[in-house]
């Protein structure tokens, strides 16, 4: 595993928390909401709260339960904070995670920070942003090439630490010669084509700094986060 951080070329502070734990085999990956308050503070408690989950988890719970558990454990110390700074609906954070349960693979997600796997058979894209946007392009009534599609892209509906948004998605993934964690600073900029050419690197900290290079080249408009297993 290795991961990267940066702040951008734009932001003035960066609201992205990334961890890897090898031992434990689980990488999780936050993306503070910046229209909101403490966006830095919102994805850290939320990567340290799921992270401890995931490490010491409750007696016989095991897979897709023990990743719900983790999800729900950064919603709750969220909101806690949120709760104890007087920020209460108005801190949140998107958190998504790979674990490795035994001899299986899942992935968790809440909001619009992605996890992609790479493998021969190329780059796949394997959660689904919670955004309105993604809410209509489902429903049909908009196209992802309308301009409408833009402007709604970045309007949560699912996250951490926002009473009545936090829903999570689960499931079990197929083992991949790669896993991709990324904030939206990564994947707003960087196309998937290119995503690909650049998950194809051998090594795997080049691979990690030319997917940063590439966002940073694009403009860096936000904080750019990604954790790269080779799974």
């Amino acid at each position: 595993m290795v991961a990267r951080s940066h702040r951008g070329l734009v932001r003035l502070h960066n609201e992205d928390c990334v961890e890897c734990d090898q031992s434990n085999r689980f990488a999780l990956l936050a993306d503070g909401m910046g229209g909101l308050m403490a966006g830095d503070i919102a994805s850290r408690i939320a990567v340290e709260a799921a992270g401890e989950a995931l490490r010491n988890p409750q007696d016989s719970i095991v897979g897709v339960d023990l990743v719900e558990n983790a999800l729900s454990a950064a919603h709750l110390a969220v909101s806690d904070r949120a709760k104890s700074m007087r920020y209460t609906g108005k801190m949140g954070t998107t958190l998504v995670l790979w674990a490795r349960i035994d001899t299986q693979d899942f992935v968790g997600h809440v909001g619009d920070s992605r996890l992609y796997t790479y493998d021969q058979r190329g780059l796949v894209q394997r959660t689904l942003d919670h955004t309105v946007a993604q809410r209509l392009v489902e429903k049909g009534q908009i196209d992802k090439n309308d301009t409408s599609f833009a402007a709604n892209s970045h309007v949560l509906t699912q996250a951490v630490g926002i009473p009545g948004l936090f829903r999570a998605d689960v499931a079990q993934l197929e083992t991949s010669a790669r896993v991709l964690l990324c904030s939206d600073g990564l994947s707003d900029l960087v196309g998937a084509e290119e995503l690909a050419r650049i998950m194809a690197t051998p090594d795997l900290n080049q691979c990690a700094d030319q997917l940063i290079k590439s966002a940073l080249d694009k403009g860096g408009r936000d904080n750019v986060s990604l954790v790269l297993i080779e799974a």
